[in-house]
C-alpha cells in the first residue's frame, strides 16, 4: 500500500552547489514512483546537466551507472499521469519525453513559466525546487543540445562521461543525492507514518544533535552527581570538586558583604 499523499525530499550536491527538491506523489503517481526510486538507487549521482538553456530549463537523467539492471529499469517507459492543472513556474520539476507514455529517467527543472511547458501529458509536474534554485540557475550553458544548438548530442552521452568531459568540460554535474520519503505507510499495519516538517537530512540531524546535547546538559545538574558517585564515575568527582569550590567562593563573597555592612553600621553609630 502506498499513501497517495506521500512526498519525498531530494537533496543534491552538485559542482555548482546544493539544491533541494520536494516531489509530490499526488501530482503524478507514476512519475513520482519512478523518479524517487531512481534517486534512492543513486542513478543520477555523477551524471551531467547536459542541457542547460538559460531562461528556459535544465535537463538531466543520462546515468553513467555500470549497473545493467538499473539502466534497463531506467530505460523502461512509464504511463502518463493525468494533468492536475499545476502551472509551471521557476523551479518546477517534470519529465522530458517524446510522445505518449514515453517517460523514462530524464527530468528537467524549469527556469520560469514558459508557455510551451506543460502542454504535453508527459510533462505533468512531479515536484519543485524548494532550496538552492540560485545554484540550479548558475549551471554552465553551452546552448541548447544538438541539433537545436551547439551543446552536446544526447546519443553520444550514453557512451560514458568522457564525451562531455572532453568536449564540454565546463558542464556541471551531480555529485550525490540523498532521499527522504515523507508520509509513508507502515506495511505491518497500513498506518500512515507522517513527517510533515519537510526538513532536509541536515536539518533533521541538527535537531537530533541539539536534543541529545540538551539531554547531556540535563545530566550535569546537581542531582545527577549523586547517582554517578554510585556508579564510580571519575569525571563526576571532578565535577563535584568544581561545585564545592564554587560554593566556597560564593560563601566567602557573602561573608565579606556581611562584614562590610557591619563595618558601615559601626561607623554610623
Amino acid at each position: 500500500m502506498v499513501n497517495p499523499m506521500e512526498e519525498a525530499i531530494i537533496r543534491c550536491k552538485t559542482t555548482a552547489g546544493t539544491f533541494t527538491m520536494k516531489l509530490n506523489r499526488i501530482w503524478s503517481p507514476n512519475g513520482y514512483d519512478r523518479a524517487v526510486e531512481l534517486f534512492e538507487k543513486k542513478f543520477y549521482d555523477g551524471s551531467h546537466f547536459f542541457r542547460v538553456v538559460k531562461g528556459f530549463l535544465v535537463q538531466f537523467g543520462i546515468s553513467y551507472s555500470e549497473d545493467k539492471e538499473l539502466k534497463k529499469f531506467a530505460k523502461s517507459t512509464i504511463k502518463d499521469d493525468p494533468p492536475k492543472g499545476i502551472k509551471f513556474k521557476r523551479g518546477t520539476v517534470s519529465y522530458a519525453g517524446s510522445g505518449d507514455n514515453s517517460r523514462t529517467s530524464q527530468l528537467f527543472i524549469s527556469y520560469g513559466s514558459a508557455a510551451s511547458l506543460g502542454r504535453e501529458k508527459w510533462e505533468t509536474p512531479i515536484g519543485e525546487v524548494i532550496e538552492g534554485m540560485e545554484h540550479v540557475e548558475s549551471f554552465y550553458s553551452y546552448g541548447d543540445i544538438a541539433p537545436f544548438g551547439p551543446g552536446p548530442a544526447q546519443g553520444k552521452i550514453y557512451s560514458g562521461p568522457s564525451y562531455i568531459e572532453d568536449n564540454f568540460p565546463k558542464t556541471d554535474s551531480f555529485i550525490r543525492c540523498r532521499t527522504e520519503r515523507l508520509n509513508t505507510v507502515d506495511d505491518d499495519d497500513d498506518k500512515i507514518v507522517r513527517k510533515s516538517d519537510h526538513k532536509t537530512d541536515e536539518e533533521s540531524f541538527a535537531a537530533s544533535f541539539a536534543k541529545k546535547q540538551a539531554a547531556a546538559v540535563g545530566k550535569l545538574r546537581l542531582n545527577s552527581p549523586l547517582k554517578q558517585i554510585q556508579d564510580g564515575s571519575g569525571d563526576t568527582l571532578l565535577l563535584i570538586a568544581g561545585i564545592i569550590c564554587f560554593l566556597l567562593g560564593l560563601l566567602l563573597v557573602v561573608i565579606r558583604l556581611l562584614n562590610n555592612r557591619k563595618s558601615k553600621a559601626s561607623k554610623s553609630s
